[in-house]
């Protein structure tokens, strides 16, 4: 197994440089010729042997602290989505409706919750707004970071459950010795979104022990869409290549029913057809689509602003011979916001609750549109965009504590060595969130019905039949009353019809009564607890060399939960309704490794070792699992390896996966059913009208989603299986000394996936097969809009799988000249297919295409090129990222579906560092140096583009200093 070697001049060369900027970078580190003594063996992501080699069977590429120092990031999450092997749709700071303040990463565009995520080996506990099955890897700072090792393949076998598309295991700086304190300021070339920043590190080494203590605080300003071109208006692409701005059909200018009657004529143009007054709040008229939407984008954040603080403790003490005690504490608080459009208020037709505007509501009566006869009418569609709210607006607090406890040693049992560990590892998360900006829709409708005016002494005055007069001369207050006539206590009648910005926009009063009464709040939490217990060693002499092993037991408990109030737990608000969740698991786990020499120093076989892994999992909520991995790493020269490994993986429903309770949500869709003259069989079992209906350009679909209990006891989750292959090559010739290269082919077969099928694949099942109609509830005939969708149910389902490979490929080729050092690297990945399956077997294929229903952004290429520069105290990195074209579909009730192209994105970083004195290093940088503005991507959920790949901020602008002592 073991052999003597040291770091060969490719990592000599890493260490001066730097690990590639713009992404990890596989390190070749092959034997040298000269021997040495003692080597020390380190623990490899992929591995639980420790070995003196790193580069075994697995693909680990690694991100170092030089590296990291040489990019603007702050947390390891930002860190991460850099990678050319970063794909589909993680969410980001960037992403802001439907987002939830938290950075995640999914390797290969499997899911980040397929993508497991360690802390010196260890598990993390899940982040977010409570019962999650990600991290947030906004919670690790990169400031505390050694290194980070991404192994790019199933371990399922090493460290269980979700290392189906790899494992990011983070290593911190646990032997910092020093005082630390890095400065850092950042802003957009427009002078928005800065970045302020504080990180001091503490790190004392004594003969028994070491502690490091790392604090830090980092602050994000925001960003709003209408602060760049690219973003201001919601844009509909057509076929022709053309766009035109888009936007709701809830306007602050009102959008309300036409008189119902006969068809609009040149006297009655109001009959049967919604009018407006335009945005000239002009004189009631009948609505135009294309000028009398609201655009909505300028008033969203492109980039969500939030502050964390952090605090973090290492330390070790030699408390016996060979015995170590040791501890990580992590304290993370984040403080994020949300801030979209304020509420489109349309009771009926977008939160499928009537409230009809009163013909004798005093508002409708004074300033509403007239019927034929100069009436005011009932208005059952009235749409109103509630700009005087300011927006709606989350704002979160999350709080993450971790902690780990252990003892760890070394023995020896005749001429064998083996090293143990025994840890306790603790992780809890939890999560604020509160709303403000949206209505109690009850309110509403008392607000929206019949009014009357009291006199100075409190009484309603009324005509001569008791009837409440409308316009008294004599009113003194304006009051709400009920189907009987009476007053409503506290009740302030809604005026829709007024100009938002004026004297005569909806008042503090009538928000207050309907909306601000109502803010709500919610509570979430995750947990885990683990027990582990490993060793390792030698176990036998081969002729090629020692037999390595690990083996070891842990204990898992992993539990979650979410408090709604009882505000959207009666799904009282236009928030939306969700119920509480709350469960727990439990696992069991054994586990067994074995790295065998098999040849050495035989013709055609310069080494030749053989890897072998086994672990079982008996799980509370399904029973047991059994996964396997071999790998085989060949030699045949000593500057040349080739390695191959076939592995199982799988991954267990999650907390969120099994018991979240049931939540409405608003996914944009298009019905298939709607606005046809003759609706097939299929959408008129669901209650669609024989005569169809009318959409009226309703791009959200209310939807229920949750855990797979919400589908009855009939129903039980199993785990997703995963087949994986990777094939690859690593070469450093003896001729060209600093080249190296590598290539990574791999191979995912998912099977059994949990997911959910899809809000628009639901529709589009029953349109065209008949499937999944009984989950799609429409309004019934003696509704004012038959046939509209109530909701889709969209609970969580083993549905389908995923077939991907590709290619990962790096080069790097380091020199000395006359005029410095330099370091040129290019790495990337190539995505040879993607091919997704949802129910009913059908296969989307993902490869090239940016698919919003479907995960996301798969380009086929992703590339990273790097140059570093260094002479004497000056340096210098120049890196440019590639995003290969792809293709989307637009589809919308605008246009039939069609593909489009979308561009190709190139971007230029720059940074420059200046070694000032022994004890201070300064450094300027620019991302986006030439300000490049991201592709439209029209299908895509908000700001026209992906905000969950490209950077939308443009050219950025930092310093950062960093003193030591």
């Amino acid at each position: 197994m073991y052999s003597n070697s040291k770091v060969a001049k490719a990592v000599r060369l890493a260490t001066i440089f730097g690990v590639s900027a713009a992404a990890a970078v596989s390190m070749p580190t092959f034997a040298a010729e000269e021997s040495v003594e003692e080597v020390e063996r380190i623990e490899v992501t992929g591995s639980r042997i420790k070995r003196s080699d790193m580069e075994g069977a697995n693909p680990v590429s690694v991100i170092d602290e030089v590296a990291i120092a040489k990019m603007s990031v702050t947390n390891v999450g930002d860190l991460l989505n850099n990678l050319t092997s970063a794909a589909g749709n993680a969410t980001n700071t960037q992403t802001n409706n439907g987002g939830d303040s938290a950075t995640r990463f999914s390797l290969r565009g499997i899911g980040e919750e397929r993508t497991l995520v360690l802390i010196n080996g260890r598990r993390v506990v899940a982040g977010g707004g409570g019962a999650n099955a990600s991290v947030d890897l906004n919670t690790i700072p990169t400031s505390i970071v050694k290194r980070v090792e991404v192994l790019k393949d199933g371990a399922s076998s090493i460290y269980g459950s979700d290392a189906i598309a790899g494992v990011v295991n983070i290593i911190t700086r646990n032997d910092f010795e020093g005082f630390e304190v890095k400065l850092n300021y950042g802003e957009s070339g427009e002078g928005d979104g800065a970045q302020t920043g504080i990180d001091m590190t503490f790190g004392a080494v004594g003969e028994k022990g070491s502690v490091v203590v790392a604090v830090g605080y980092n602050d994000q300003d925001d960003v709003f869409m209408g602060d760049r071109g690219f973003s201001e208006f919601e844009l509909r692409a057509y076929p022709d290549g053309s766009t035109q701005q888009g936007g709701s059909s809830a306007p602050p200018w009102s959008n309300v029913d036409g008189y119902p009657g006969s068809a609009p004529t040149d006297d009655n143009p109001l009959a049967d057809a919604n009018v407006t007054r335009g945005p000239e709040f002009g004189d009631w008229r009948v609505r135009d689509g294309g000028t009398d939407s609201y655009n909505y984008n300028p008033v969203n954040y492109l980039q969500t602003p939030s502050k964390r603080v952090y605090a973090n403790v290492f330390a070790n003490y030699e408390v016996a011979e060979d015995i170590q005690a040791f501890t990580e504490i992590s304290y993370t608080e984040t403080r994020g916001n949300r801030l979209i459009a304020p509420e489109p208020l349309a009771p009926l037709v977008f939160f499928s609750t009537p409230a009809p505007y009163a013909a004798d509501n005093y508002y409708n009566y004074m300033y509403g549109p007239r019927d034929q006869n100069g009436n005011s009418y009932v208005l059952n569609d009235w749409r109103r965009r509630m700009l005087e709210t300011g927006g709606r607006a989350n704002s979160r607090n999350y709080k993450t504590f971790r902690t780990v406890l252990g003892l760890e040693g070394d023995f020896e049992l005749g001429e064998r060595s083996f090293s143990w560990e025994l840890s306790y590892n603790y992780g809890k998360s939890d999560a604020v969130e509160r709303a403000s900006g949206y209505f109690n829709l009850d309110r509403v409708g008392e607000a929206v019905g019949p009014t009357g005016w009291l006199d100075a002494n409190g009484t309603l005055i009324v005509d001569g039949d008791g009837a409440a007069v409308m316009n008294p001369s004599n009113g003194a207050s304006l009051v709400c009353l009920n189907a009987d006539g009476a007053v409503i206590p506290g009740c302030v009648p809604l005026n829709i019809f007024g100009e938002p910005g004026t004297d005569t926009q909806i008042t503090d009063e009538m928000l207050q009564y309907i909306s601000r009464n109502y803010d709500t709040t919610e509570l979430g939490e995750n947990r885990q607890e683990s027990i582990q217990a490993i060793i390792s060693g030698d176990l036998f002499e081969l002729p090629a060399g020692t037999v390595g092993f690990a083996a070891g037991y842990e204990y898992r408990k992993e539990s979650g939960s979410y408090t709604p109030d009882s505000l959207i737990l009666q799904g009282t608000t236009t928030a939306g309704s969700a119920v509480s969740t709350m469960g727990s698991y439990s696992l069991d786990e054994f586990f067994v490794e074995i790295s065998a020499p098999l040849l050495e120093d035989k013709p055609g076989i310069h080494r030749l070792e053989l890897d072998l892994a086994a672990r079982y999992s008996d799980y509370s909520t399904f029973g047991d699992n059994t996964t396997t991995k071999i790998g085989l790493r060949w030699m045949p020269v000593e500057s040349l390896v080739l390695r191959g490994t076939v592995s199982e993986a799988f991954r267990a429903p999650s907390t969120p996966e099994l018991f979240d309770g049931a939540a409405t949500g608003f996914p944009e869709a298009s019905d298939p059913c709607a606005d046809i003259d003759s609706p097939n069989a299929n959408c008129v079992s669901t209650g669609v009208p024989a005569g169809g209906y009318d959409s009226n350009g309703v791009e959200q679909i209310p939807t229920k989603v949750g855990g797979s209990f919400n589908w009855g006891e009939d129903y039980a989750l199993t785990p997703e299986e995963a087949d994986i292959l990777t094939v690859g090559v690593v070469w450093e010739p003896e001729f060209l000394e600093g080249f190296s290269t590598t290539i990574d082919y791999w191979d995912i077969d998912l099977t059994n996936a949990i997911s959910t099928v899809g809000t628009q694949a639901r529709l589009d099942g029953c349109f065209s097969r008949g499937e999944y109609c009984d989950s799609i509830t429409r309004f019934g005939a003696d509704s004012a809009v038959p046939g509209t969708i109530i909701n889709v149910q969209d609970y969580t389902v083993n549905v389908g799988g995923i077939k991907t490979d590709g290619i990962d490929f790096e080069a790097r080729y380091a020199f000395e000249t006359d005029i410095g050092d330099w370091a040129v690297t290019l790495d990337g990945t190539y995505l040879l297919s993607y091919d997704k399956e949802i129910a009913g077997g059908e296969t989307i294929d993902h490869k090239g295409r940016f698919e919003e229903g479907h995960d996301g952004m798969f380009a086929k290429l992703r590339s990273n090129l790097t140059i570093d520069w260094s002479m004497d105290d000056w340096g210098a990195t120049v890196t440019g990222r590639y995003i290969d074209s792809v293709t989307e579909t637009e589809d919308g009730w605008w246009t039939d579906a069609f593909d489009r192209k979308v561009d190709s994105n190139f971007t230029v970083d720059f940074q420059g560092n200046y070694q000032a004195s022994e004890n201070v290093n300064l450094v300027l940088g620019i991302n986006n140096v030439f300000d490049e503005e991201p592709p439209f991507v029209f299908s895509a959920f908000g700001a026209n583009t992906d905000v969950t790949t490209y950077d939308v901020i443009g050219r950025f602008i930092y310093a950062r200093a960093t003193l030591t002592f």
